[in-house]
C-alpha cells in the first residue's frame, strides 16, 4: 500500500494536518463523533510535546498528479468514473495510507525523546511530509514561545524565536545519523565483507536491490569525477566518515523524498518565512513547500462531518490536498486501470466488491467535505439513501453514473503485465492462471495491443485487459 509518513517537531501540527487528511481516521463504515474529541477518534492534538506517542494510521485522498490518468487528456473527465471520487478540479482521488509518527526532537537517534522509534515507524513510507511550524511559534523541543496567536514574541523570548529553516536542517541531520549510525554498528563487518554487505545493509529500509545499486553507481561516479577514486565501493576499507554520509545522504534523497507542509500560515510570522524556504528549495532533502493552515482545514472537515458550526476560521482542505499530490509526485506510483470491456472502458465485475466495500472508502461525513469544496463523489456512492450501491443495484434506483475506468491500481515503479495479474487475483477479480492481456493508454481512438507477461507498465500500457483460463465466480453467475 502505498503510504506517506508524516514527520516534523513536536507541536508543529502534524496529527492537525493527519485529522484534516483523513477525516479524523474515519473511513467507510465507522461511527462518527457528534460530541467532544474523545468521541471524533482520529491523532491525539494538543499544544504541547508528545501527543502523539504511538504512530496514527488512516486512509487519505489525494488528488492524482495531472498527466498520471486517461482522463486528464479528455475534453470532460468528469465523464469517467472513480472509486474515490473527484477534487474540485476533476482529478481522481487516489486512496493513500498517511502515518503520522511522534514528533522529533534534536538528538533522538540518541535516544533523546522517543529515540529511534520513531525513525523505525518510518520504514514502510514510500514518501515524507515534513510538517513545519512556519510561524517560528515554538523552539525545537515544541514547548511554545508566543504570549498570542498573532504571533507576537513575549517579552525576553527574542532569543528563542525560531526560524523555521533550523527545523528542516536538524530534522534531516536526525534522519541522516539514524541511518549512519546504523552502518556504523556494523561497519566491521561491512568492511571484512564488502560491497554485497553494504548493499544487504540498505535492504532493510525497503528499498529494491536494482534502487540500491544505482545509488551505488551514482557516488561512485561522484567519488571518480571529485576525487579521481575510481571503484570506490570495491575498496570500503579505505572510506573516512565523509563517505559513509555521503552516501547515507544520497540514498535517503532516493528512499525518502521529502515535501514540506508550511504550517501555521495563517500567523503573521508565518508569511516572511514561508517566503524565505520557498525561495530556498530545494534545500535539506525537501523539494517543494506548500503553505496552509491545518487547523483551519481540520476545522472545515470537523464543520461538515458533525452538521454544525465549529468556531473560528475554517477553509476547504484544498492546502492539504495540494500537500498531499506534491508529496506524491516526488514518488509517483504507477497507475494501472483494469477493465472488462478495451471500447466501453467498463470495470471489471470482479472489483465491484471492493468499489462498495474497501475500507479506504472515504465515510459519508468525508464525502460531505468532498461536496462542499466543490468535488465529485465516488461512481458507487447513492447520494439518496446515502450509502454505497453496487452499479446494477444504481441502475435499478434510476441512479445514473458513469463506471468507465472506475478503478485505479497503485503499482510500484517497474511492475509488469504480469504483476497486475498477480494483484486482480490477490483481490479476487481473477482466478487461474494468466492466458493474454491487452492494453493501451486510454487516449480516445486508440486501439488495443497485445502485451506480454513481462511487458512493464507505462502512461503507454496502463487501460489493461486481462485473460485467465478459470473463471471466478462473478463470471460464473
Amino acid at each position: 500500500t502505498y503510504t506517506i509518513g508524516i514527520v516534523g517537531k513536536p507541536s508543529c501540527g502534524k496529527s492537525t494536518f493527519f485529522n484534516a487528511a483523513t477525516a479524523f481516521s474515519r473511513q467507510r463504515g465507522q461511527q462518527e463523533g457528534k460530541g467532544d474529541a474523545s468521541e471524533w477518534g482520529g491523532a491525539s492534538m494538543a499544544a504541547h510535546p508528545f501527543t502523539t506517542i504511538d504512530p496514527n494510521i488512516g486512509y487519505c485522498l489525494v488528488p492524482a498528479p495531472l498527466g498520471s490518468c486517461p482522463e486528464d487528456y479528455d475534453d470532460n473527465p468528469l465523464s469517467f468514473g472513480s472509486t474515490h471520487g473527484r477534487d474540485p478540479h476533476g482529478r481522481r482521488f487516489l486512496p493513500v495510507l498517511l502515518k503520522d509518527v511522534a514528533g522529533l526532537v534534536p538528538g533522538a537517534y540518541q535516544g533523546k525523546g522517543r529515540g529511534n522509534q520513531f525513525l523505525n515507524d518510518l520504514l514502510d513510507a514510500n514518501v515524507l511530509i515534513h510538517t513545519v511550524d512556519a510561524s517560528g511559534s515554538a523552539d525545537a523541543s515544541g514547548n511554545k514561545i508566543v504570549t498570542d496567536d498573532e504571533g507576537d514574541i513575549a517579552p525576553g523570548k527574542e532569543q528563542q524565536y525560531t526560524n523555521p529553516i533550523d527545523d528542516l536542517s536538524w530534522i534531516r541531520r536526525e534522519l541522516v545519523e539514524w541511518v549512519y549510525n546504523n552502518l556504523m554498528a556494523k561497519w566491521e563487518t561491512i568492511v571484512r565483507k564488502g560491497r554485497s554487505k553494504l548493499a544487504g545493509m540498505f535492504s532493510g529500509y525497503g528499498q529494491r536491490e536494482a534502487m540500491v545499486e544505482t545509488v551505488f553507481l551514482a557516488l561512485e561516479k561522484f567519488l571518480e569525477e571529485k576525487y579521481h577514486r575510481d571503484k570506490a565501493l570495491d575498496h570500503i576499507d579505505t572510506w573516512d566518515e565523509c563517505d559513509v554520509h555521503r552516501l547515507v545522504s544520497l540514498f535517503l534523497g532516493v528512499r525518502f523524498p521529502m515535501a514540506l507542509c508550511l504550517n501555521k500560515f495563517d500567523l503573521p510570522a508565518a508569511k516572511k518565512f514561508t517566503k524565505e524556504i520557498q525561495l530556498s528549495l530545494p534545500i535539506h532533502g525537501a523539494h517543494v513547500g506548500t503553505p496552509l493552515s491545518a487547523r483551519a482545514e481540520m476545522k472545515f472537515v470537523k464543520e461538515q462531518m458533525c452538521g454544525s458550526k465549529v468556531e473560528g476560521e475554517i477553509s476547504p482542505p484544498f492546502g492539504i490536498w495540494q500537500c498531499l499530490t506534491s508529496a506524491m509526485m516526488l514518488q509517483e506510483p504507477v497507475l494501472v486501470f483494469p477493465v472488462s470491456d478495451m471500447v466501453t472502458l467498463a470495470p471489471m465485475s470482479g472489483l465491484n466488491k471492493a468499489a462498495v466495500e474497501d475500507p479506504s472508502l472515504p465515510s459519508s461525513g468525508m464525502l460531505r467535505c468532498i461536496q462542499a469544496a466543490g468535488g465529485t463523489l465516488p461512481s458507487c456512492w447513492n447520494d439518496i439513501e446515502k450509502t454505497y450501491c453496487m452499479p446494477s443495484k444504481l441502475r435499478e434506483r434510476g441512479v445514473g453514473k458513469s463506471m468507465r475506468l472506475r478503478d485505479a491500481l497503485l503499482m510500484k515503479p517497474g511492475s509488469t503485465v504480469e504483476d497486475v495479474f498477480l494483484t486482480l487475483k490477490r483481490l479476487g477479480a481473477l482466478s487461474g492462471e494468466f492466458v493474454r492481456a491487452e492494453a493501451c493508454s486510454g487516449k480516445e481512438g486508440e486501439k488495443p495491443k497485445p502485451v506480454p507477461k513481462a511487458q512493464a507498465i507505462s502512461q503507454k500500457i496502463c487501460v489493461i485487459k486481462i485473460m485467465s483460463n478459470k473463471r471466478t465466480a462473478w463470471q460464473q453467475s
